[in-house]
């Protein structure tokens, strides 16, 4: 596995297994970046790149909001330069150096590094495919924005995975998280055919089974 330094990012790229192809090499971009060697992805013909956060709260998150737990950060709200940095700096260098194919161009993520994958869809054409696991949809009105506004990149093709049993155990607005999670699957299901997924898992279950599903899929479609 390859590690470099884009913009303000560490980068992680792993091969895919059948090697890379003489032209251009479709392309897999993960947020938390870290979870390439935590689960040891793999993927058979598409490069897979992660992205490591500096500061996730405020990276993955569209807009500023307060904390829902009690002595934890506030979220910074800023996705939009995270996405700003990851089109005009970190893309294009990766582009160059690996001879990816423009066309064929995934992203994606898991809880709020899924979100994150999911909001782009409102703010760049890039990308061929949108996945995200676990989604952290009850996120303060992504819900109501994603029900809302109007799409740019509508020939995406979206991958989204929850889990029946996310939010158990806690008292604040994560305790909602299946129902806000299935109002974004219902609104991208009718506006643009996205695949959805509800399992009866939790949210840190089953995460190296989901991964596996969700690369397969990104790869067939690529």
């Amino acid at each position: 596995m390859e590690i470099l330094n884009l913009g303000l990012h560490r980068i992680g790229v792993r091969f895919p297994e059948k090697g890379l192809r003489k032209g251009k090499n479709p392309a897999i971009l993960l947020n938390d970046g870290e979870l390439i060697e935590q689960l040891n992805l793999r993927t058979e013909r598409a490069v897979l790149v992660g992205v490591s956060p500096n500061n996730r709260l405020s990276e993955y998150t569209p807009w500023p909001e307060p904390a829902i737990r009690p002595g934890t950060p506030d979220f910074g709200g800023q996705l939009g330069q995270y996405h700003r940095e990851l089109n005009n700096e970190i893309l294009p260098a990766l582009i160059d150096k690996y001879a990816l194919d423009t066309e064929k161009l995934a992203y994606g993520g898991y809880s709020l590094g899924g979100l994150a994958a999911v909001m782009s869809l409102w703010e760049t054409e890039v990308f061929a495919s949108v996945f995200s696991l676990c989604g952290s949809f009850w996120y303060p009105g992504v819900a109501d924005f994603i029900e809302e506004h109007p799409l740019l990149n509508r020939s995406a093709r979206v991958y989204l995975q929850n889990g029946t049993r996310e939010g158990e155990g806690h008292n604040n607005r994560l305790s909602e998280a299946a129902a806000y999670a299935q109002r974004v699957h219902t609104a991208l299901r009718t506006v643009c055919g996205a695949k959805t997924v509800f399992d009866d898992t939790g949210h840190h279950d089953r995460q190296n089974e989901r991964f596996c599903t969700v690369l397969r899929w990104v790869e067939q479609i690529l």
